[in-house]
């Protein structure tokens, strides 16, 4: 039987369509799924529709070189909690074995990650064999991986082989970015050195990735029924916020129940879906100004907010300060120097 897990389109309609400037619900109603691009929910997919918007998103890119500008841009520009799995380990090997476990998160394809022949080997694939992932989107798997290693390592690491089921013409497009002309091979793959395998990174931070990884656990077990409803909401909105979705109806439908079975549950268990959005949001917003150096409004765009105004609004009603104050006040506390914004 074919998998018939759905998978959030956030990478596909809310980063690849704005970073190509390609209209969403114009990907989607080409796609053929119009009734996805009326819905004011979150958009969850099937492993077959999930590539199917890639391929209407590789039709309709106005860039010949889209793969190589899409990866670097994913690198370099909105902030994916996910990645985190990769920025905040000691090495490489560390962190492509951590964002292997979450990788589906991202979307429906399986990352391995394993020694072989004595190079550390990186492979993507679809989470469905009977729907094989489009090679293009194997080839930005390979730039975006590159990408993230070279930011964590502040090195220009460059894999000694690489390869993807492209044409001539697409494995050219990519080799620029990669360092190296991939060859043509059925798995799309990297394979690092042994030394850049355990090149340190200089982004590692072990207390952010203690609070990323329990929040990235929460989000694989929100589908789990048997876990208290607030902490499977907690979850969905871990997911859900980097896309710009709060409301209860989006979390209801990611949950896979009704709103009112979702606010009559939130109930029984002594609290309210505002309740655990609103503690959701103030510890995800506590560790990123605490732990990391991301700007107030990526922290409010990474919690949804309309704007940097609204985030501050909140954080102060949580708090009695505004963030940049709260951020000072911490790093001093500490002993450190607070860095202006």
């Amino acid at each position: 039987m074919v998998n018939s897990q759905t998978y959030s389109n956030f990478m596909a309609t809310d980063v690849a369509c704005r970073i190509l400037g390609v209209d969403p619900q114009v990907m989607l109603e080409t796609a053929g799924l119009g009734a996805l691009a009326r819905s004011r929910t979150e958009v969850r997919v099937t492993a077959q529709q999930y590539f199917d918007c890639w391929n209407t998103m590789e039709v309709l890119s106005p860039r010949p070189d889209y793969v190589p500008h899409l990866g670097v841009a994913i690198s370099r520009g909105p902030v994916i909690p996910v990645f985190f799995t990769l920025s905040c380990a000691p090495d490489m090997e560390t962190g492509l074995i951590r964002l292997a476990q979450f990788k589906s998160l991202l979307g429906p394809t399986l990352m391995r990650v394993f020694w072989d022949g004595g190079l550390l080997r990186l492979e993507f694939d679809s989470v469905d064999a009977r729907v094989p992932m489009p090679p293009s989107l194997g080839a930005l798997q390979l730039v975006v991986a590159v990408e993230n290693i070279r930011g964590a390592a502040a090195h220009l690491v460059c894999p000694v082989a690489a390869g993807f089921d492209g044409s001539e013409e697409e494995r050219h497009m990519i080799a620029g970015q990669l360092g190296i002309m991939p060859e043509r091979s059925h798995a799309a793959y990297l394979a690092f050195s042994p030394e850049d395998a355990k090149r340190p990174f200089i982004s590692e931070n072990p207390a952010l990735w203690a609070d990323i990884e329990a929040d990235l656990k929460l989000q694989l077990a929100a589908q789990n029924d048997r876990w208290p409803v607030a902490e499977r909401v907690r979850g969905a909105l871990v997911d859900l916020m980097p896309a710009g979705r709060t409301g209860a109806e989006d979390v209801a439908l990611a949950l896979g129940i009704s709103r009112s079975t979702l606010q009559r549950r939130l109930r029984e268990e002594g609290t309210s879906y505002q309740t655990v959005l609103d503690v959701t949001r103030h510890d995800i917003a506590t560790r990123y100004l605490t732990k990391t150096t991301l700007r107030v409004e990526e922290i409010a765009s990474v919690l949804a907010y309309r704007d940097a105004n609204s985030f501050s609004r909140s954080f102060r009603r949580w708090t009695g300060q505004a963030p940049v104050a709260f951020r000072q006040a911490m790093a001093l506390s500490k002993g450190q120097v607070g860095k202006p914004e």
